[in-house]
């Protein structure tokens, strides 16, 4: 009965942690934002091959790496073109997201010159314009979880927490937890890594403002993004406050939301499944005692 015991309970384990592990697959498919540019080209013309095929050489280098830019020049129609997905999204992952970036783009943007997609998990852009190298600290989303109401001990972890994402490690991507604060941030891979430093610097600073009593908070500028989740909070399921350029409502929940609903789900299911498990083993055991103890009557 042990045995039996212990193989559900794994199965049961391994089920929720790959349930949960779609969950937070299919949570970086959420989008963020998207923004498409006032001008359109001309179908079957020499520019929208050349995005077609810009497009297309971003997916297949997602499949070997977590960034890279294109310059497509031919026929004197240029456009820059390039992606990044997050410092702890795999390669397989990586490729999956940037196509569904670019498929959902091409749905919302279908004829334009430029436009650029933030999902969850990874970002892509293009233009007839270069804008590789070039700061951008436009706000384009910001999230902000509900209020907690003043809490010094907590703000004081927050504010540790962003400080060790803002000074860094000297990377692109960063992450971060102090006591119940986990956080992350991530520059796009075009910028120094000085203008990285600005740019979170900045970010930082907004999201402290504007989000100053939330449980979690998400700030979105053109080239970088950085975010915190008190993990102690009981209340990060909750929606908050939510302004951005999506096009499709401000919904989604957040990776570490995805994160808490399996946990949750696994230790409810595990918890259920034990205690179902011993009931049956006690009805079992008492039913073969009753029979042994009628067996033996004269």
């Amino acid at each position: 009965m042990f045995q039996q015991t212990l193989s559900l309970s794994f199965l049961l384990s391994s089920f929720i942690l790959i349930s949960t592990l779609s969950w937070v697959s299919a949570a970086d498919s959420n989008v963020v934002y998207v923004q498409c540019s006032q001008l359109n080209f001309t179908s079957n013309t020499p520019y929208e091959s050349n995005v077609n095929s810009l497009l297309t050489s971003l997916i297949a280098s997602a499949s070997l790496y977590n960034f890279n830019k294109f310059q497509i020049s031919p026929q004197d129609c240029v456009i820059y073109g390039l992606f990044q997905c997050r410092g702890d999204v795999t390669s397989p992952n990586c490729k999956d997201c940037v196509a569904n970036a670019i498929s959902q783009l091409k749905t919302t943007c279908p004829m334009s010159t430029g436009g650029q997609i933030q999902l969850e998990g990874c970002f892509v852009k293009y233009d007839n314009t270069t804008f590789f190298g070039a700061q951008e600290k436009t706000e384009l989303s910001k999230r902000c979880g509900p209020a907690m109401g003043y809490n010094s001990d907590v703000s004081n972890r927050i504010d540790v927490a962003l400080a060790n994402l803002v000074g860094g490690n000297g990377q692109y991507f960063r992450d971060s937890d102090y006591g119940s604060i986990q956080g992350v941030a991530q520059c796009l891979q075009d910028l120094s890594l000085s203008d990285c430093q600005d740019c979170l610097l900045e970010a930082s600073g907004r999201l402290r403002s504007e989000c100053a009593t939330s449980t979690w908070g998400e700030m979105y500028l053109g080239k970088c993004n950085i975010r915190y989740a008190d993990m102690g909070n009981g209340n990060l399921g909750n929606n908050g406050t939510s302004s951005s350029n999506k096009s499709n409502g401000g919904g989604a929940k957040t990776p570490w939301e995805w994160i808490i609903t399996g946990a949750t789900a696994l230790a409810a299911l595990l918890s259920a499944g034990g205690v179902h498990l011993y009931h049956k083993s006690s009805k079992t055991t008492t039913t073969t005692t009753n029979t042994t103890n009628h067996g033996t009557l004269p």
